[in-house]
């Protein structure tokens, strides 16, 4: 799983607009940081032989500089429960429910992005977040992988 994860943070630089907003503020992609270097793992959750395993990456103090407001970069891993293998063909989108009034986002595609999938999205006000992860992964089944994240 370790060699999953520093394959991830390595492929991190290339997600979009993530790599343009590092890109023009001159950072070296092969020293990258995430804002504030804050990384939340978010608690696995299996379902019908896979199990998927979400990161939060906090890179709010990049995308402010260029007016973007997303505060995070999320990444999804999905492993098959029977051989620990990665699955790396599908397809991923999320849904963010506002932790106001519960109201779900629109669905946000993910990019496939070395051994997971990953997409932007806005963490910013206090409360407890519900991200929605719809999957039709290799197998062709739907399925949705549900996380919460509490922003104090």
């Amino acid at each position: 799983m370790k060699k999953s994860l520093i394959a991830t943070l390595a492929l991190l630089a290339l997600a979009t607009p993530l790599n343009l907003v590092w890109a023009e503020t001159g950072h070296d992609m092969s020293t990258m940081t995430t804002g504030t270097d804050t990384t939340i793992m978010l608690d696995a959750v299996q379902q019908d032989g896979v199990s998927a395993m979400a990161h939060l990456y906090d890179v709010s103090e990049n995308m402010a500089k260029h007016g973007m407001k997303e505060t995070h970069h999320m990444m999804v891993m999905f492993t098959d429960t029977k051989d620990g293998k990665p699955i790396t063909s599908g397809a991923a989108a999320v849904k963010v429910a506002d932790p106001a009034t519960g109201v779900m986002s629109e669905p946000k595609k993910m990019m496939l992005m070395g051994d997971g999938f990953g997409t932007d999205v806005t963490v910013a006000t206090p409360g407890t977040y519900t991200f929605e992860v719809g999957t039709k992964l290799a197998d062709g089944k739907r399925r949705v992988f549900t996380f919460t994240h509490t922003k104090k």
